[in-house]
């Protein structure tokens, strides 16, 4: 074939027959010899077999198809440097040698005992090992290979127990990360699990740059009942449940605390199973690592433990002093910080003519004001994080007036606190030292909060005690389990409220559809830009060499013109070879330069005329 178009390259190749060794191939960096292609235009020579290599192939050892790309990376079969071609997955970043890609590979056990497994690029076959003084470690489960159903790979110092080899999963579906994860090998990491570095096998999302080493990505997590050892996003190291005869739990005492909630009860939950002093409830456990959050849409936040400086800084929700000890979520973008409390978003009501994301804040000191009464907001009322207004409950427009609750037999009524009955004297209402309680928690009370009020029992209902009734969407512990009560007279704005969000699900499931060819559209896309990006960098190198090869052109044009005048200009002497091969000087010792030859030369051409 005479022509050849090749996907790597923009010109038309043209077959040579014979090639010449101070030629270097592109594909391979090896000398050309045989049959070749090169490209009349640019420095690109090609051997006959690089020139056909298959632009995209499939190998057992990694699950995604390989592209053909000119590129310099690592090759993750034999983690050494990779130089011109080589096989690339787009997705995962993950590369081979051409090499190691085109490697013969076994398709069912031979003869001699090999096999061929994902976890290596080698055939792995049946180990002696009685010929080790030392038994190699598994490299799944990082155990002595002490049984003869040993499979590895001598060269590579890779090997695996027999139950390891069939039992190891080639992809997993981790609660630390939303997308799948694929078991790949790759020379340098850090395991985003318990930020080891490590090399070798990994779960990895190579979309993401995600990827946990073997240990972390194949213990269990807190989703998976009954296991003594789990791995969680909370804590760096294993953690071992309470109780586990493995794990020395004497050291939590009283004075220990749960690291997302703070309370010390530890009669359920893991502790660190190596010397951490950690502890957390199984509850606690299954904390989510980020959330969106509608109290900043921005970004979405983090659980972390919050650095250093920030230890005391205020909550962004409740304005109350964050823990250091604690886990708290976290936006490091613009230093948004919510208790784990607070970041339990409620429901939103309506206010007004615009549905505010308004969540109660129940018993939480505060320093604002009621939008509507303009009097101090002390608890349980409801904020609004975006529009920054504050509403006590009562003062709600749909809150009703007069409700049943399962605290009292008779109706309870909307009433001014203090009631007279509780004062000695008139003039005592301002008092601040005066205290005040309520009759269903038994708890000291707000005095000038308004209260629910049964005037024939005399019966003092807060508002955080009847929450239900006033804000339909919020239920006590006690009525989720079934104690349920009814509002006499109510506004009803929920179904405003669930129209417009059935009006926002229909609008996000229409995004999301629409989302989807376009996805698929932006991969090869991809694709093509990262060929651009490759054609881009040869056509830089190609301009140097194109800039360097005018450069000695110009220098070797101005030496022949030096030549070329004293030739003209001294006929009686024999001009040799050697006196062309230097520079010509001046009577003075300096070089003579082409500009001055053609100088001389027009001086001469006038005196002729």
């Amino acid at each position: 074939m005479s022509s050849f178009e090749h996907v790597l390259h923009k010109h038309t190749l043209s077959f040579i027959q014979e090639g010449y060794e101070i030629f270097i191939c592109v594909g391979c960096k090896k000398p050309i010899s045989g049959p070749f292609y090169s490209c009349p235009h640019c420095i690109f020579y090609l051997h006959y077999e690089c020139a056909r290599l298959e632009r995209q192939i499939q190998h057992f050892f990694h699950p995604c198809p390989l592209f053909l790309i000119l590129d310099s990376d690592t090759c993750n079969a034999c983690f050494m440097e990779v130089s011109g071609f080589s096989y690339c997955c787009l997705t995962c970043y993950f590369t081979m040698h051409v090499e190691c890609a085109l490697k013969p590979t076994i398709s069912s056990e031979s003869d001699e005992g090999l096999i061929q497994h994902f976890t290596h690029w080698h055939p792995l076959s049946l180990i002696d090992l009685n010929i080790f003084y030392d038994k190699p470690c598994c490299a799944i489960c990082e155990k002595p290979c002490s049984t003869n159903s040993t499979y590895g790979c001598s060269s590579c110092n890779f090997f695996l127990h027999n139950s390891c080899k069939v039992t190891i999963p080639r992809s997993i579906n981790h609660s630390f990360h939303p997308c799948a994860l694929n078991l790949l090998t790759y020379p340098n990491y850090t395991c985003n699990g318990c930020n080891r570095d490590c090399s070798g096998l990994t779960y990895s999302c190579g979309k993401c740059r995600f990827k946990l080493d073997i240990r972390c990505g194949l213990l269990p997590t807190v989703e998976t009942r009954g296991a003594d050892m789990i791995q969680n996003i909370m804590h760096p190291h294993p953690l071992a449940r309470l109780g586990n005869k493995d794990v020395d739990n004497t050291r939590f005492g009283v004075g220990h605390r749960c690291r997302a909630c703070g309370e010390n009860d530890l009669d359920h939950g893991f502790s660190c199973s190596i010397s951490c002093d950690f502890f957390i409830h199984t509850s606690c456990a299954e904390l989510p690592k980020d959330i969106h959050h509608p109290f900043h849409l921005q970004h979405p936040l983090s659980l972390t433990y919050l650095p250093l400086q920030l230890h005391g800084a205020d909550c962004s929700s409740c304005n109350k002093p964050l823990d250091g000890f604690l886990l708290a979520y976290r936006c490091d973008w613009c230093n948004f910080n919510l208790h784990k409390d607070c970041a339990e978003f409620k429901p939103s009501f309506k206010y007004g003519n615009y549905l505010h994301a308004l969540t109660l804040c129940d018993k939480r000191p505060s320093l604002f004001h009621c939008t509507v009464c303009n009097k101090r907001v002390n608890q349980n009322f409801l904020r609004c994080f975006v529009c920054g207004i504050d509403i006590h409950v009562f003062c709600l427009p749909s809150a009703p007036k007069t409700i049943t609750h399962k605290c009292h037999i008779d109706c309870l009524s909307l009433t001014q606190s203090p009631l007279e009955f509780e004062l000695n004297r008139l003039e005592d209402a301002d008092n601040s030292d005066d205290e005040f309680y309520c009759d269903v928690c038994e708890e000291k009370r707000e005095k000038k909060d308004s209260v629910y009020y049964c005037a024939e029992c005399k019966f003092i209902a807060e508002v955080g005690c009847v929450i239900s009734e006033l804000v339909p969407s919020y239920n006590t512990p006690e009525e989720q389990n079934g104690v349920t009560s009814r509002a006499i007279s109510k506004d009803e704005d929920d179904s405003a409220i669930e129209t417009r969000l059935a009006e926002l699900n229909n609008e996000i499931i229409e995004l999301s559809a629409k989302s989807k060819p376009l996805i698929q559209e932006r991969e090869p896309l991809n694709i093509e830009i990262m060929l651009l990006n490759e054609k881009q960098l040869q056509l830089q190198g190609r301009l140097q060499e194109i800039e360097m090869e005018l450069w000695q052109i110009i220098r070797i044009t101005d030496n022949l013109e030096v030549k070329r005048f004293l030739c003209k200009h001294q006929p009686k002497h024999r001009i040799t070879e050697d006196m062309f091969s230097t520079e010509a000087s001046t009577s003075g010792g300096l070089s003579l330069s082409a500009e001055q030859a053609r100088h001389m030369e027009d001086e001469s051409k006038v005196q002729n005329s």
